[in-house]
């Protein structure tokens, strides 16, 4: 049989496939948007089978073939599935740009008509979207590097390369920045949730607005001082390259780098910032990329510990500097010992309540520190990265949210209406629960912190930073849901394993069953979410999303007065749930 026969053959087969079974087929070129908040990545075209992962708002797949209920996709390389009600397909002669982006109100216009799809992620000209948000982004020749920094956040991508410098670390970012025509392209989203951008989904108008405050413009860089003198030598060893600071947090503008095997004298320490000379002037560099040494040998240090009140909490806070620290503890009946293999462990300056009879010891592998717990105190001990933190507090009474500091973040505001559909934005709906929250746990003891309170737009970074200032015991950010499909309902919840994980997820379960329980929407389950405000938040955080706005039932539901009281009172009983 000649080709051309086997491909009629082939193309008739097809066609009899469409037509005549209940599974359809569809074009291998087809793509497709994800129009919900996250969307599950599943093994097998089955709501039990194995998640592989998610996707998020605005993420552009390539659909292989349609089986179901179900669209089969390419995720990492392997064959996956996703539901279809949550993606808006679209043929492949189509570009990418019938979803209209805005920033800051202002139509984005693109210099390449077709925007490159890798690894469901849409890929966007860096150039043009720096630009509109305001941030200095350059292209280095020699080293095919693109550079963005703006106020406190700094990036620096390596073409072809997934490994990136975002201010003192390192993320993989994927699909790696690339070339795509005459310029180069980057994730979209990353580039917007790392510079503090607010993404939201339009779904009547099939627009994806981006909203951001401008920041000061970039500081000067001037050059380093090669001669200076102090207590310890430091050797940049964990980053290819170490922002200096002119103050000991990144909030503090950039006054250069260091490069790799560079050395420098640290004059003290600023928690876990390393203080040193930088031409002429005092500057600070973060010490975990640090090496420290003194008379030619390595150190390893816990440093002088930070104590700090927050409500009825004592929290001390040691700084592992010179590295990477190991610490360990265990406990037996109300006496905690505290193993590190630190060789110099700075001492508690002054008594803490609940703890006595503090003692020291030195051994071959490092320090320990033994201490006693009073009957009517408790302790918990958290070994992170950086840090080993000890949080002393009362044992809990009749009131377990009495004293808790409770940061609530209402999503959106001001510019950024957040999803519209049905007679509702969502900024109104998030807020007038929140707001009704507040007065339940404030009435309860708690100490509340509100990102906004009225109509205004914070970016996502101020809401982090609101939270991560004071130190809060608990974030919680509430929204409202959207999708392409009118069909998706109902009520989840995310959380994120960055920080405080295990307490995030289990704060994130507390919460939801009661939002369940209350409202009686669909449980669409406890998810994972890589949302900025929970993914850089540093104590037990959640992000809700109470019901969908594109969706009639629901919508109804949420402009009823029940609801929302209903909603307030799912966020109290599951704080009281939560600490019990």
């Amino acid at each position: 049989m000649g080709k051309r026969s086997r491909l009629l053959s082939l193309m008739a087969f097809v066609l009899v496939c469409v037509l005549f079974s209940g599974t359809s087929v569809e074009a291998a070129a087809q793509q497709g948007t994800v129009t919900s908040q996250t969307l599950n990545v599943r093994a097998d075209a089955s709501a039990t089978s194995e998640r592989l992962g998610f996707l998020r708002l605005g993420d552009v797949i390539s659909i292989v073939r349609t089986t179901g209920e179900w669209h089969e996709i390419l995720y990492q390389g392997k064959k996956a599935y996703v539901h279809k009600n949550y993606v808006r397909v679209g043929s492949s002669s189509s570009s990418s740009n019938e979803i209209a982006i805005y920033v800051n109100n202002e139509k984005l216009t693109l210099p390449i008509s077709n925007l490159p799809l890798e690894n469901n992620q849409l890929l966007v000209p860096f150039r043009a979207i720096g630009e509109a948000l305001g941030i200095d982004v350059r292209w280095r020749e020699q080293t095919r590097q693109v550079w963005a920094k703006d106020g406190g956040t700094e990036i620096l991508f390596t073409l072809n390369q997934e490994r990136t410098a975002v201010n003192d670390r390192f993320e993989n970012v994927r699909p790696a920045p690339r070339i795509a025509g005459a310029s180069t392209v980057i994730p979209l989203r990353f580039f917007a949730e790392t510079f503090g951008a607010d993404v939201s989904w339009i779904e009547a108008k099939k627009e994806v607005r981006i909203n951001r405050r401008a920041s000061a413009p970039a500081p000067v860089i001037p050059q380093p001082d090669s001669n200076v003198k102090g207590a310890y030598l430091g050797q940049v060893n964990r980053a290819e390259t170490l922002n200096v600071r002119t103050g000991p947090s990144t909030d503090h503008s950039s006054l250069g780098r260091l490069a790799k095997g560079e050395r420098v004298q640290v004059l003290g320490f600023s928690d876990r910032w390393a203080k040193i000379k930088y031409n002429g002037k005092d500057a600070y560099v973060h010490s975990y990329y640090l090496d420290l040494y003194s008379d030619n040998k390595q150190l390893k240090m816990l440093g002088q510990p930070a104590i700090a009140n927050a409500g009825n909490t004592t929290s001390i806070t040691w700084p592992k500097l010179g590295g990477t620290v190991s610490t360990t503890h265990t406990q037996s009946g109300n006496q905690i010992t505290i193993q590190t293999d630190a060789k110099d462990f700075e001492r508690l300056a002054r008594s803490v309540t609940g703890l006595s009879n503090i003692s020291y010891s030195e051994n071959k592998t490092g320090q320990t520190m033994t201490f006693t717990v009073a009957s009517d105190y408790q302790v918990s001990v958290s070994h992170t990265v950086g840090e080993l933190i000890v949080n002393v507090s009362p044992k809990a009474t009749g009131k377990p949210l009495s004293g808790k500091k409770i940061v609530i973040d209402p999503g959106h505001g001001g510019t950024d209406p957040g999803a519209v559909g049905n007679g509702l934005n969502e900024k109104d709906i998030v807020l007038d629960v929140s707001l009704r929250a507040e007065k339940l746990l404030r009435e309860a003891g708690a100490h509340v912190i509100m990102t906004r309170d009225n109509d205004v737009y914070p970016t996502l970074t101020d809401r982090v930073k609101v939270a991560n200032d004071v130190s809060a015991d608990i974030f919680i950010s509430v929204h409202a849901n959207a999708a392409q499909s009118t069909s998706a309902n109902g009520t989840e919840t995310f959380w994120n394993a960055t920080y405080s994980s295990k307490e995030s997820e289990r704060l994130a379960n507390a919460i939801h069953k009661q939002m369940i329980a209350k409202l009686g929407t669909r449980d669409r389950g406890v998810k994972e979410g890589n949302f900025q405000v929970i993914r850089q938040s540093k104590m037990p955080s959640v992000l809700l999303e109470l019901a969908f706005i594109s969706n009639p039932s629901d919508a109804e539901l949420m402009k009823k007065d029940s609801f929302r009281k209903n909603s307030a009172q799912a966020i109290y009983d599951g704080l009281v749930d939560y600490y019990k």
